[in-house]
């Protein structure tokens, strides 16, 4: 493979010379490299550089020259760097010794490896800097942090300059679709290559600070254009990728969507009418942030421990997932079940994990069904707990009773795939074709289960904390609007609504977790309006966390999902 090495240069005379011989040196010892050409790009130089540069291409064929006289500019300068190159891989370095040439067969072999971006990275383990401006590293640290949460990137060090390039990623962005004209090219670049679905890994480097010239990236300048090409890429970048993940986990007709919603918000009103508009509102208006921001953390807490739950699931089934990416695929379920009802969230989640993963549908899915008859059971013994020992009432015997049964519907559902396999393949296979190796997977994750009880009982276990801390969250809703109710009276409104919600009604449970919540509080004497206030509040604190988490999750999976998408295009779902 041809490498090309292309150097945008202003005023450089102090260095050119100095990084050509080493380049020329590095590269043409290394079995990777010694195809390899040098593009010298003198961006609008005043000193002796254009010179050198002439003198350095009349001394071997290996290295051409450019000399712009357009106006100047880095992004410009490297962008008829990259258009003027012929190599296999591309690899910009900056003109100021700055880039060590010795960590370029290092990206080389990367790209060699089958990945299509080699992100040289000065900060991750084994990469270091040499007199880096305190200020500039702080600056450059929270901007890639910004990046890497915005983009859902695991690299490091997205804005440094030096990477190396398959040529067809840059085929693919399209010279002319690069739109800087100064250092922000070193984000727009690698970030439309990440948005479109390019392969990459991350490479350590060594940085030297510059001993000769004048630097010619001033922050105070730059700062203003790297944020706007930042939000441009970002929008850009949510339109291509949550696309095609959307399209494929939205499910039901528009008019059923709407439907859903009417009905959750009707269901609101009429409680608003008979709790009084002034009375709720008047209560809320005093509410404590201090309880309300508890009552959020609540929330997040029980979705850490739901991630734990199903990582064990997943790990039953012989697949070790990152936790953080459990975490995410989670909260983007979530979000989607607040945005849609019959928990299309459910069907998300195993999507997210098989565009992201390559995890079938047959591996996850059987883990959430079982997640929520886990769910269902753990639910049905908490109330019935509260109930008989501390509340001592069987008012709510009806609810208990539909939560067992919903957890015996879902079993029960797992189990006849199990054991009626053969008959399912026969009747589905000319609808479903891939019905008979679905059915197969889901017969070895469930062995998979059988075979380790213990796995189970974790579960079950986990769950516990899970729920308590739902149920947390309502308390502090009630302490948020200055009013006390026992925990165990918490308890029974917060089961009875999340049973009730197990028939996905209306998207986020709107409505329906409000008059559950008001209907219990009402049993012990808690008023229609201060029920409504704690309803509310429950409901705000749990909506903020999906929300928040689940759109940042929604962006991280969408980018991340672009590989499978492209692949898909191709016509190779794998």
């Amino acid at each position: 493979m041809k490498v090309s090495c292309v150097i945008p240069a202003h005023n450089e005379e102090g260095n050119i010379e100095v990084l050509v011989t080493r380049l020329r040196e590095v590269l043409g010892r290394d079995e990777l490299t010694n195809d390899y050409e040098l593009v010298l790009v003198d961006d609008n130089s005043t000193d002796s550089t254009p010179g050198m540069a002439d003198r350095l291409a009349a001394s071997s064929e290996r290295i051409k020259v450019i000399h712009r006289r357009e106006s100047p500019g880095f992004g410009k300068a490297l962008k008829a760097g990259l258009k003027a190159a012929t190599g296999d891989i591309i690899i910009p370095v900056m003109g100021d010794l700055s880039d060590d040439p010795e960590d370029i067969p290092k990206l080389v072999e990367r790209i060699a490896e089958g990945y299509d971006v080699a992100y040289g990275s000065r900060f991750t383990e084994g990469g270091r800097t040499e007199g880096y401006p305190p200020f500039k590293m702080f600056c450059n640290r929270l901007f890639n942090n910004v990046v890497r949460v915005m983009f859902g990137i695991r690299h490091k060090d997205v804005t440094n300059a030096f990477k190396a390039y398959r040529r067809e990623v840059l085929e693919a962005i399209g010279f002319d679709n690069i739109d800087a004209s100064g250092f922000d090219i070193t984000i727009e670049i690698p970030l439309k290559a990440h948005i479109i679905g390019f392969r990459s890994s991350e490479v350590p480097v060594t940085w030297h600070g510059r001993e000769r010239g004048i630097s010619k990236l001033k922050l105070s300048s730059n700062g203003y254009i790297y944020g706007r090409r930042l939000l441009s890429l970002f929008i850009m970048g949510n339109a291509v990728a949550l696309k095609d993940l959307f399209r494929a986990v939205v499910r039901g007709s528009p008019l059923r969507i709407i439907a859903a919603i009417v009905l959750g918000l009707t269901l609101l009103i009429g409680l608003f009418l008979i709790s009084g508009w002034m009375e709720v509102f008047k209560i809320l208006s005093t509410i404590s942030t201090k309880y309300l921001l508890l009552a959020c953390l609540a929330t997040l807490s029980a979705f850490i421990f739901r991630t734990w739950r199903w990582s064990v699931l997943l790990r039953t089934t012989g697949h070790v997932i990152p936790r953080d990416l459990i975490f995410k695929c989670i909260m983007f379920g979530w979000f989607i079940n607040c945005l849609l009802p019959a928990r299309v969230g459910d069907l998300a989640r195993g999507v997210a994990l098989k565009t992201t993963r390559d995890l079938p549908l047959s591996v996850s899915i059987p883990t959430i069904v079982l997640e929520r008859a886990i769910d269902m059971i753990v639910l049905a013994l908490l109330l019935g707990i509260t109930s008989i020992f501390f509340i001592r009432s069987a008012d709510f015997m009806m609810v208990n009773l539909f939560a067992a049964a919903l957890a015996v519907l879902l079993v029960a559902s797992l189990l006849i795939a199990y054991i009626f396999d053969e008959f399912l393949i026969r009747k589905l296979k000319s609808r479903i074709g891939k019905i008979e190796s679905a059915l197969k997977t889901l017969k070895d994750v469930l062995k998979s289960f059988s075979n380790n009880l213990s796995a189970l009982i974790l579960c079950f276990i986990i769950a516990i904390p899970v729920w308590l801390l739902e149920i947390l969250s309502i308390y502090l809703a009630a302490r948020a609007v200055h009013f006390y109710i026992p925990y165990p009276v918490a308890t029974l409104a917060g089961i009875t609504s999340f049973v009730a919600q197990a028939l996905p009604l209306t998207p986020a449970g709107i409505g329906v977790h409000e008059v559950s919540v008001v209907g219990v509080l009402e049993v012990f004497d808690v008023r229609r309006d201060v029920g409504t206030a704690i309803a509310l509040v429950d409901h705000f604190a749990r909506v903020v966390v999906v929300y928040l988490f689940g759109f940042l999750a929604a962006v991280h999976i969408g980018f991340e999902s672009r590989e499978y998408f492209k692949r898909l295009s191709r016509g190779d779902p794998k």
